[in-house]
């Protein structure tokens, strides 16, 4: 009997307008990626247009495909081929920490202060937040939530944020909340 892997493409950035279905539909192929033999490349970075769901940059898609086949189903040493998830989670007073898998050597911001990140207190209303690289984790913040709950990061639908891996993989869109958008 023959086994398969399947490796896909996430969905890329692209001008849906309302309503806010990108990333929906983004988390959806992230946890489509729990399934055994599943693996899943971000090419948030890889967008020249949003307003063309085709990104041109077809040759760092492939690569990044490429790359992950080599090392999942043929078992080759390629370097770091997965881009950082979040992991999990904590309340630190006024502040959420964001822990991430696949960021081994680091997170890095490019091109300036971490943008696309939205922090949330009970009231479930996300504002923009500040956000720090500290190591591997990423400290979120806002003056205006003082008892935050919940935070989304790149979670709109022409969302490039600029959180990468010091081993230049983007981080992967997610929210710590399961609220009804």
């Amino acid at each position: 009997m023959c086994s398969s892997d399947l490796y896909f493409v996430q969905i890329a950035p692209f001008a849906y307008g309302p309503p806010n279905v990108g990333p929906l539909l983004r988390e959806a192929q992230t946890r489509a990626t729990f399934l055994d033999r599943t693996g899943m490349v971000v090419i948030s970075d890889l967008v020249d247009n949003v307003k063309d769901i085709h990104p041109q940059n077809k040759k760092d898609v492939a690569d990044r495909l490429f790359r992950l086949a080599m090392a999942e189903h043929y078992g080759r040493k390629v370097g770091p081929y997965k881009s950082p998830e979040m992991d999990h989670f904590a309340i630190e007073g006024n502040k959420i920490r964001i822990h991430f898998k696949n960021a081994d050597n680091g997170l890095e911001a490019r091109k300036g202060e971490l943008q696309e990140f939205l922090i949330a207190g009970e009231e479930r209303k996300f504002v923009k937040a500040l956000a720090r690289i500290e190591g591997n984790t990423v400290v979120v913040s806002s003056p205006e939530i003082k008892n935050p709950v919940a935070v989304r990061f790149g979670f709109a639908n022409e969302s490039m944020p600029n959180l990468f891996s010091k081993d230049g993989l983007p981080v992967n869109l997610f929210r710590t909340d399961h609220w009804e958008d």
